[in-house]
């Protein structure tokens, strides 16, 4: 038997202009930032499918492997999460073998690794390899937002958002600041005190940010003459 089931609304999407302008009223606007960001810098790097055909999966399961073809998708993040979602459900089964277990959320800790490592082989070397025009209009693009959420883990808006001299002023501050014990450090750390100072948040970490366990340091060129 054939159900026509009523077709579901489709909102109008807004242009990014048109969101801006109508948000304009709002004392506050915020901005969170996804892959889609560094795509439109670097196509050829940051796409899913690029990422995948340089990724080295030989110290991952086959089974990893094999989810994004299960999945049909290309998406690193949707295969980590679905193989942690995966752990998940299975803890609460009785029969879960421990061996899987362990194999399932080393291959979603793997993959990451992976990600991380496929994009910073893949990265710009250096602030110079992106242009003033590029540098320029990406700083319009942020300039209208208090604070910054990026889902990203390469460097591209770091890099914007230190770029100067600049046509475009943006206030910025992601929360890290010279330790009190080294002032001489080749580094930075996250002060979990910054409270409102802090305006550009790194939701997953970055290829410049190290968790060393007792605390989050950047990295910083200034600090290290290390591009």
């Amino acid at each position: 038997m054939l159900m026509h089931l009523p077709a579901a609304d489709v909102p109008d999407v807004l242009s990014f202009g048109a969101a801006l302008q109508g948000a304009q009223q709002l004392r506050h606007r915020h901005l969170l930032l996804g892959n889609g960001f560094s795509i439109a810098c670097r196509a050829d790097v940051f796409q899913y499918g690029r990422l995948f055909e340089r990724a080295e999966f030989h110290r991952l399961s086959p089974g990893a492997r094999r989810a994004f073809e299960t999945f049909r998708t290309q998406d690193f993040e949707r295969i980590i999460k679905a193989l942690r979602d995966t752990r998940a459900v299975l803890t609460g089964y009785e029969s879960a073998d421990d061996s899987l277990m362990n194999l399932i959320r080393s291959d979603a800790d793997g993959l990451r690794e992976v990600l991380v490592q496929t994009i910073a082989a893949s990265h710009p070397a250096r602030p110079s390899d992106i242009s003033d025009p590029e540098y320029e209009s990406c700083r319009r693009f942020l300039a209208p937002f208090e604070r910054i959420y990026t889902l990203n883990y390469d460097l591209l808006m770091y890099w914007a958002q230190m770029h100067e001299p600049s046509e475009v002023p943006l206030q910025h501050d992601d929360g890290f600041r010279k330790p009190e014990d080294d002032v001489d450090a080749p580094y930075v750390t996250w002060d979990s005190s910054g409270g409102r100072e802090q305006t550009t948040f790194y939701l997953h970490g970055g290829l410049h940010v190290v968790d060393t366990g007792t605390e989050i340091r950047k990295l910083t060129w200034a600090n290290t003459g290390i591009a």
